[in-house]
Order: structure tokens, then C-alpha cells, then sequence
């Protein structure tokens, strides 16, 4: 053991690990340090901030039982750091803990924890078994990239599943999430490849943009009662969806949120929407079916462009405005009703019908008139 000082601040240095003064701090563990395994002394209760971060050599370490915070990167790109079992009395892991410790494949939680930092867990492409702790949220990017995590579950307490936290889990084909679950925030499980369904509970509010964007085998979902909220593109690009519940008290249908589904064929949407916003249903190719429910009053730009099988559809007499580029490329669609309500429509609503036979309109309402000036007049039926 020798003494050893740094800026002033006396650390202690024992076979080249150096531990604060009062040895219950270890704050570095030589990269150069040739050892498959280590035990962490018993005095030892913080490990700081990139302790072990970059070690070439380890693949084991043993958590004393007194240890209570893990600092911040303190494994980050740890290499051959294979399995770790976290004692009861830790309360705290900080941002990046485990980061990219690209060998790391089992976890184990003996106790429950007050907070896990942002992407503790990012990036460990191994990563195979891990019980979560009961928190009340699971931190953004904590998860993502975690390629061979097959499972998980999320216990009880959680109620918030945080930014991009299941991001990337391309091999992720069970979820089965908390009944108490309230927010799944932004791109939470985005690029999900093996996904095939999920249960959203009863008492979820909230699902954030793209939060399940280019979930490519994803095949039904089913929205609670309790949603309020579903943001932009959260279902985008989820090509294997066919079969679409939406129970919720949602009045947006908003941006994205089912572009470039192409299996999707038939959706019912709550009476309680009243916007249908910008590509909303783009490149939907095999849609064929829509209700719109009665208080519809806005279908924004190129919400429906690029419905190839789209054959009819009635617009509800609620409705104001059309978009532009609305109904674009609908090559399929042959008939028409708008009623009398709508006020306004945009350019190129329906450029490129190639199969539309008949418009149905009310005599001398705002779509009879638009209708003649860019020469559908040998389509209106009144």
C-alpha cells in the first residue's frame, strides 16, 4: 500500500488500484491490470465515475455486500465483463454504468433500486437475462441496442418507460409490461424486428412519437380506453401490421401514425377523433376499409396518399377541410360522397384517382364548384 496525491487530493494505491483515503471510494482500476476477475474489497461503498471503464482483461467482478452507488460510466465499454450480480444495498447506477460492455450477458438485481441513469444498460449486444428492479421508471436509451434480449419483464411499480429505452432490442419477441404503466415516451421500443404483439394495459395514457416505429413484425395492437394521447409516427413503418383496435378518447389521429403500413386493410377509428393530420395513413397499400366516426372535421395533407386499394370511403357530415394531396395516387378509389359541410379543399386532393367513376355532391356546395373548375365536372353526381 502507498500513498499517492493528485491535485492536491492523498489517494491510497494497493497493487496498482487506487482507493480514496478512507478506502470506501475506489476510484481506479488499471486497464493495463492482466486479471480475469476481481474482488472489490469489503471496505468499498461508492465505485466512482469511470472506474472501470475501458477494461480489456476482466470478465468477472464481485460487488462486495456494503457497496450502495455505482457512478457513472463506471464499466462503460468494460469488454469482456460477462455476468453481475448487483448486492441489495445498492440504491443508485449512473448514467452509462454498463455501456457497451459488448460480452455482458447476465444481470442480476438482488434488491430493488431507487435509479438507474440513462443508457446503463445501452449497447450490450449479449445481454440475454436481466431482472428488472422495481422502479418508477425505466430511463431513456437504458436498454436500446441490447440485440440479444429476448424477453423482459416490467415489474408493478413502473410507470414510465422513458425515451428509446427498448430502442434497437431487434431480437425483443416478449414484452409483458406493467399493469400500472401510465407514459411510453418517444422511440421507447422503435426497431423492435421480432416483436410480434403487445398488451398495452388498462390505465396507459400516453404513447410518444414513433414509439413503436419499424416494429416490423408487430401484427395487431389494441389501444385502451385510457389513451389519450398517441403521438406522431408512432406506428410507422410497421409493415406486418393487419389488425388495428383504438378504444381511446383520442381526438388526433396524428402525423405518420400508420404511415407505410402495408398490410394494414381495415380501421375503425373513435368518434371521438375530429383531425386526421398529414400522412397519417400514407403508403397504406392495402387499406381498403376506413370509418371515420362523425366528428371528423379535418383530413390535413396527403393523410391517405398512396392508398392503392382504398375503393370508397364516406366523408362524415362533419367535416371542413380536405388537404392537399389528400387522396393522392388513391388508384383504387372509384366513389366519393363530401358533403356539404366542407369549405375548403387542397390542390391535388385527387390527383392521380385514375379509377374514380363518380363524386357524389350537394348542388352548388364549395366541393360542386371546385370540382368543375379543375375539370371533374363529368364526375359529379348530385
Amino acid at each position: 500500500m502507498k500513498y499517492v496525491f493528485n491535485d492536491g487530493v492523498m489517494f491510497i494505491k494497493i497493487k496498482g488500484v487506487l482507493y480514496d483515503q478512507n478506502m470506501e471510494n475506489l476510484v481506479k482500476f488499471p486497464e493495463e491490470k492482466e486479471i480475469n476477475s476481481y474482488a472489490i474489497p469489503d471496505e468499498i461503498k461508492v465505485i466512482e465515475k469511470g472506474a472501470f471503464q475501458n477494461n480489456k482483461h476482466l470478465k468477472e467482478v464481485s460487488f462486495n455486500r456494503n457497496i450502495t452507488k455505482i457512478k457513472k460510466k463506471a464499466f462503460k465499454k468494460s469488454k469482456k465483463l460477462k455476468n453481475i450480480i448487483i448486492p441489495v444495498d445498492v440504491d443508485f447506477i449512473g448514467k452509462s454504468a454498463f455501456e457497451k460492455c459488448a460480452k455482458l450477458k447476465r444481470v442480476k438485481f438482488e434488491g430493488n433500486i431507487s435509479k438507474l441513469g440513462s443508457a446503463v444498460f445501452s449497447g450490450c449486444k449479449s445481454l440475454e437475462e436481466i431482472n428488472i428492479p422495481q422502479l418508477h421508471a425505466i430511463s431513456a436509451l437504458c436498454f436500446s441496442d441490447c440485440k440479444s434480449l429476448t424477453s423482459i419483464e416490467i415489474p408493478s411499480s413502473i410507470e414510465i418507460i422513458k425515451e428509446s429505452a427498448f430502442a434497437d432490442c431487434e431480437s425483443l419477441k416478449e414484452i409483458k409490461l406493467s399493469e400500472n404503466l401510465k407514459v411510453i415516451k418517444d422511440l421507447a421500443f422503435s426497431g423492435n424486428l421480432s416483436l410480434h404483439n403487445i398488451d398495452l394495459p388498462e390505465g396507459l395514457t400516453t404513447i410518444g412519437d414513433r414509439a413503436f416505429k419499424e416494429c416490423t413484425n408487430l401484427e395487431t395492437i389494441c389501444i385502451p380506453t385510457s389513451v389519450t394521447k398517441i403521438g406522431l409516427g408512432a406506428f410507422e413503418d410497421c409493415k406486418s401490421l393487419q389488425k388495428v383496435c383504438i378504444n381511446s378518447k383520442i381526438n388526433l389521429i396524428q402525423e405518420l401514425l400508420f404511415h407505410g403500413c402495408s398490410k394494414l386493410k381495415e380501421i375503425k377509428l373513435p368518434l371521438s377523433v375530429t383531425c386526421i393530420k398529414s400522412f397519417a395513413f400514407s403508403s397504406c397499400k392495402n387499406l381498403d376499409s376506413i370509418e371515420m366516426g362523425s366528428n371528423v372535421t379535418d383530413i390535413e395533407d396527403c393523410a391517405f396518399i398512396g392508398c392503392l386499394k382504398l375503393t370508397n370511403i364516406e366523408l362524415p357530415q362533419s367535416l371542413l377541410n380536405i388537404g392537399k394531396s389528400a387522396f393522392q395516387y388513391c388508384g383504387s378509389l372509384e366513389k366519393i360522397k363530401i358533403p356539404s359541410s366542407v369549405i375548403f379543399i387542397g390542390k391535388l386532393a385527387f390527383d392521380n384517382c385514375i379509377a374514380i367513376k363518380e363524386i357524389e355532391v350537394v348542388k352548388d356546395s364549395y366541393a360542386d364548384i371546385y370540382l368543375k373548375e379543375i375539370g371533374f365536372k363529368n364526375l359529379i353526381k348530385y
